[in-house]
């Protein structure tokens, strides 16, 4: 990377972090318990597989009927990490195979009927724009529900871009929410939190359904104290915390963290 760029990098991320300064300082969020009606209509869109169950498995199993979850990328980089720590390896298609079915076990453990994944390249999320605007119709859901734009992996972050270049892009009439759930990074900025006391041995289930990951990884542990920790919060034995947002609201968060992206 020349010196031009690496100044141009420097730049947007003193920029970042300035402004998510300037708007963490500027609210105050205090977590409330949040439930779903009956007829809400939701998506969780996770950029990977496991994403979903890791952040939210809790709340999935518990408002199943809710719910459609859509895994963005197809997962093929999804042994990178097992080769590097655990010498495991494996054939792309295998990983593909192994991945899809992963996922559609955790989604029957939590009883979700409505899923799919789409074939956008694993780590190169921010490139798949047509592929995520052909495939889903975002008039229908009342919640949207990704990762939050602090997430530090490059693919968790492109979820906000995407979105936002949607909805900037698009006329969407219908006024949904966008709620942002903590993967790899813990949100300093939440302001609902859902009970997942009686699904916690679901979620357990649904992250040992995912053992490529797991097997290396502690995630179970790691997901699981948690949402033991933002219990807390409420008097909640476990609880999966989230930052609900109007439209407006993430629109401008999303301009705020990244100031080139208008």
């Amino acid at each position: 990377m020349g010196k031009h760029k690496r100044n141009l990098f420097r730049k947007m991320y003193q920029a970042s972090r300035r402004a998510l300064l300037k708007f963490y300082m500027s609210v105050n969020y205090s977590s409330t318990v949040f439930k779903f009606n009956e007829d809400d209509k939701c998506l969780c869109l996770a950029p990977h597989q496991d994403d979903e169950t890791i952040a939210m498995g809790g709340t999935l199993a518990r408002y199943n009927k809710n719910f459609e979850v859509i895994c963005l990328t197809n997962g093929a980089k999804g042994f990178a990490d097992a080769k590097r720590i655990a010498n495991v390896d494996a054939h792309r298609d295998d990983v593909l195979n192994i991945r899809q079915k992963e996922f559609s076990d955790a989604m029957r453990i939590a009883g979700i009927d409505n899923y799919k994944i789409l074939n956008i390249e694993d780590r190169a999320l921010a490139l798949g724009y047509k592929e995520f605007v052909s495939n889903i119709d975002f008039g229908k859901y009342d919640y949207i529900f990704i990762p939050n734009i602090i997430d530090q992996h490059k693919d968790h972050k492109a979820v906000s871009y995407l979105l936002y270049k949607y909805l900037t892009e698009n006329d969407v009439p219908k006024d949904f929410k966008i709620c942002f759930y903590e993967v790899w990074s813990a949100s300093g900025m939440v302001n609902s939190s859902i009970d997942i006391s009686d699904f916690v041995d679901t979620k357990i289930k649904m992250l040992e359904a995912y053992p490529s990951q797991t097997s290396f990884r502690a995630y179970t542990d790691a997901a699981i104290g948690l949402n033991r920790y933002r219990g807390l919060a409420n008097n909640l034995k476990y609880a999966e915390a989230f930052l609900i947002l109007s439209r407006k609201e993430f629109l401008d968060l999303v301009e705020e963290v990244y100031p080139l992206i208008k």
